[in-house]
């Protein structure tokens, strides 16, 4: 008896334990089969979102240590719509507080969402107004996040170049652009986590970000200020004067101490046809600017001297085309000193036959037009300088006096540069570090030369005429240089009358120079648009600038008015 009860047992167990199997598998038969997708919704109602931060942002400097461009505390907001109570009120606060638009804002309100930005970047006092504001009012639903925005402490100084930064955080122009890696550093992650109805249930940083690394220029805010004061007030007092830049650069170093762009740049409300240093990105004809570096190249070969005299009768045929000064005006037989004061067109294409095409080439592809120069901006082009086989007597001849061919401001400035620091070529740089050595241009007994017959084309002699550049003269500074006036050419129009570039590279002191400078113009409205009463003048004035704030001081004696009785 009892071993059949045993036995019973066992089978009652066994048929217990095969119906709870049986539970079991039908369960997750269930589970697996019948209810799975009521199951797979739940779980991806619970999500988690990655929202990412940016890091404080690396400030830019200049030389001295000035900050230009640093990030100050702001807010950014969002809204949980999933929690959103009294949403007119809210719709009114924001309108008021961030000047949004309402159709705007209502849109982001009324989103059938767990999360919509609202703004970025908010200033951090009006961050702190709106969420006191939303409390009081009992307005739920708002979301702030510590976070950081672009400041320019010292206005629209240098913008163009230093470009700006967008509202997630990277830089979208210039500098900004350029070094946008290293200045934005690693953003902050957050985590959110949601459920059913798209409520957040917790939110938490996960990774604490890395503020960016800062960048030191080799600007002078001080020069700065001043060319952009002097590029401001040409545009304005300029007649058709449609835009401008300044540069100042170390002859010695390769260093920018200046560039400044006119239009201004509004930081408030940057326009991007602005954000851009022209002087860089475009390109222009220098003209009579380029007779400088013609002659250069010839004494560089000894095919001339200062006092060697030209006829400079106006027009001169090369291949059966008219070359004519400006106005057409002839001169008799004058020094080549006194072409370069008075800028005789025909003078200096006899220089440049001289020379012959093989050489002139080789000259300015040697002074560096037609490249790169290797700035650290972006968007630099090369310029515009034909190849040595497609060279007529022509494009040799028009290429004299700065037409036929294109440079940018840079290369320019970077030619009249290593003329001031005896035939060294060096990269321009913004950014500090060792001279960089991009070749040789001229011998330094050939450049002196040329820097004397600049600085009588700047200050001649009490017996010869008035030259083109002397309102860039200032006491007691040297200074030497050379202008220009260049009508632009248009697609299917040639030159226009109206289309003008004008400009005067320069240098001081004549014998040493300490500092190199290019100011040009363009207007596309003015025929009468002429170097020597604009691009002359705004020269003269930033030495003054310059002297005015103690970073320049003069280099020659200079008398001071006595007291007589």
């Amino acid at each position: 008896m009892a071993k059949e009860a045993t036995v019973n047992r066992a089978k009652v167990a066994f048929l217990l334990l095969g119906i709870g199997g049986l539970v079991v598998v039908g369960r997750l038969v269930q589970l697996q089969v019948v209810e799975h997708r009521r199951w797979s919704a739940v779980a991806q109602a619970i999500q988690e979102d990655v929202i990412e931060i940016p890091a404080q942002r690396g400030a830019i400097y200049d030389r001295n240590g000035v900050p230009l461009a640093y990030d100050v505390p702001a807010y950014e907001i969002a809204l949980d719509n999933s929690l959103l109570t009294k949403p007119e009120l809210l719709i009114d606060l924001l309108v008021q507080e961030l000047g949004m638009v309402r159709s705007e804002v209502s849109d982001k309100v009324y989103r059938t969402a767990y999360f919509t930005w609202i703004a970025r970047g908010v200033d951090y006092g009006v961050g702190q107004r709106i969420r006191a504001q939303a409390q009081s009012l009992g307005i739920r639903g708002l979301v702030f996040f510590d976070s950081w925005k672009r400041a320019y402490p010292q206005g629209p100084l240098a913008l163009a170049m230093l470009g700006i930064v967008g509202v997630d955080g990277h830089g979208l122009a210039g500098l900004e652009l350029l070094f946008d890696e290293s200045l934005a550093g690693q953003p902050r992650v957050v985590r959110l986590l949601r459920g059913p109805g798209n409520q957040i249930y917790d939110l938490w940083e996960e990774e604490p970000g890395l503020p960016g690394t800062s960048l030191h220029l080799t600007l002078d805010v001080r020069i700065q200020w001043v060319c952009e004061r002097e590029i401001a007030r040409g545009l304005a007092e300029y007649t058709g004067a449609d835009r401008g830049f300044a540069l100042v650069m170390d002859p010695q170093t390769g260093e920018i101490l200046a560039l400044a762009h006119g239009p201004a740049v509004d930081p408030a409300r940057p326009d991007p046809a602005l954000l851009h240093p022209w002087s860089i990105t475009h390109v222009f004809e220098p003209g009579s600017v380029f007779k400088a570096l013609v002659g250069l190249a010839a004494f560089d070969q000894g095919l001339l001297t200062p006092d060697e005299e030209f006829h400079g009768g106006s027009p001169i045929i090369v291949s059966g085309v008219q070359i004519k000064n400006a106005q057409g005006e002839s001169y008799p037989t004058r020094t080549f000193r006194f072409a370069m004061a008075k800028s005789i067109n025909t003078v200096l294409v006899q220089v440049a036959q001289r020379l012959g095409i093989e050489r002139a080439h080789a000259y300015l592809t040697r002074m560096g037009f037609g490249q790169k120069t290797g700035i650290e901006l972006p968007g630099e082009v090369s310029g515009i300088l034909n190849a040595r086989e497609k060279w007529t007597e022509l494009d040799l001849a028009v290429a004299s006096f700065g037409q036929g061919l294109a440079v940018t401001g840079i290369q320019l400035g970077a030619a009249f540069a290593a003329l001031a620091n005896g035939g060294t070529l060096l990269r321009p740089r913004i950014l500090p570090g060792p001279p960089e050595v991009r070749g040789v241009i001229a011998s330094p007994e050939a450049c002196r030369t040329m820097r004397e017959v600049l600085r009588y084309a700047v200050n001649p002699s009490p017996s010869g005429d008035p030259s083109l550049g002397t309102k860039a003269d200032v006491q007691g500074f040297g200074v030497a240089g050379k202008t220009g006036t260049a009508e632009m050419a248009l697609p299917g129009r040639g030159y226009v009358a109206d289309h003008v570039t004008t400009g005067m590279a320069a240098f001081f002191p004549w014998e040493e120079p300490e500092y190199a400078i290019l100011v040009v113009y363009q207007t596309t409205r003015n025929p009468e648009f002429w170097s020597g009463w604009t691009a002359v003048p705004s020269v003269g004035k930033i030495v003054q600038g310059m002297a005015s704030l103690g970073v320049a001081r003069p280099y020659e004696r200079t008398t001071t008015p006595g007291r007589s009785g």
